[in-house]
């Protein structure tokens, strides 16, 4: 995609766009590609872009980690166990097994 799409989609300035450009490549995080103007994501960028996605994931879906907790906090004497309501409820509304694990330890 070329630098003013991005910079209209994405609403910055072309200054702003380069310096942000500039610092992702100081960072590692991108890579020119063979001396063209394309870019690609380094093997660190591909690290960290897979460990925001399930960042992304519960900001996303916040209300259902809100409702976890709720339930974590209620009284045991009114609900008898709540550890198994709470297990379902991980399986029921949370979708990506690597957050899922994460909830269940």
């Amino acid at each position: 995609m070329e630098s003013h799409i991005i910079c209209r989609n994405i609403q910055l300035t072309h200054r702003k766009y380069y310096q942000r450009l500039a610092a992702l490549i100081r960072n590692g995080l991108i890579i020119r590609k063979g001396g063209s103007k394309k870019y690609i994501l380094s093997s660190l960028g591909k690290v960290v872009y897979s460990n925001l996605l399930p960042i992304q994931y519960a900001l996303d879906n916040i209300w259902k980690f809100r409702a976890i907790d709720e339930m974590k906090i209620c009284d045991n004497s009114v609900y008898g166990d709540i550890d198994k309501i709470v297990s379902s409820l991980v399986d029921t509304l949370v979708h990506k097994e690597q957050i899922k694990e994460i909830l269940k330890k």
